[in-house]
């Protein structure tokens, strides 16, 4: 029916950080090691851990926009962004909350975090422009690596011990991407519609 058809034309836009290899592939040594100790702590906990190959480092949710917007967004975002190029150096892992059953697990950004919000408000401004709000948050940056669906006996300290100095290494950016998540069979899916340059000074 109308409804159905209307889900299909509406698209989940996000704006991201791709990772380099090596830092993707220290993420997922990371996670194996705290899935082995989520095991052992909490048996009953169930958590979805983020695949190294849909690891991305978000600047902007945009959420669920049609054709119409989307096409604009994809115009208003054609132009290279200020800053120019830079190291991003993300390690360390903690959770959301702070304090109490974990929701999100996430490595930190370590090095790069004010090119990396030069980056997200420049891009807010571009989609305000298009009629998309800001955000009324803060902006948080962070590398999810699991959702907590059910914590259970879960916590954080004994999770973590050991691991908040961990490095996963540094990505040079060059480049941001917007991406379109599509929920599939297989869960979540990402596909690039736009690669967006930093500015080469």
């Amino acid at each position: 029916g109308p409804a159905e058809a209307g889900r299909y034309e509406e698209m989940r836009l996000f704006v991201a950080v791709d990772l380099d290899p090596g830092v993707s592939s220290a993420a997922a040594m990371l996670i194996d090691e705290l899935r082995r100790r989520s095991a052992t702590l909490a048996s009953h906990a169930r958590i979805t851990w983020i695949p190294s190959d849909r690891m991305h480092l978000t600047v902007r949710f945009i959420g669920n926009v049609d054709d119409g917007l989307a096409s604009a967004i994809e115009t208003g975002l054609v132009a290279p962004l200020a800053p120019g190029p830079f190291d991003l150096t993300l390690g360390g892992v903690g959770a959301f909350p702070r304090s109490g059953k974990p929701q999100v697990l996430w490595a930190a950004v370590q090095a790069g975090m004010a090119s990396l919000q030069m980056v997200e408000r420049e891009v807010t401004q571009r989609l305000a422009t298009q009629g998309i709000p800001p955000e009324t948050r803060p902006y948080n940056p962070h590398l999810t690596l699991a959702r907590v669906r059910d914590a259970a006996a879960l916590r954080t300290r004994p999770l973590f011990a050991g691991l908040e100095n961990t490095s996963l290494g540094t990505t040079h950016v060059e480049t941001i991407t917007l991406y379109e998540s599509r929920l599939s069979p297989r869960g979540r899916t990402y596909r690039a519609i736009q690669r967006i340059p930093l500015a080469v000074r």
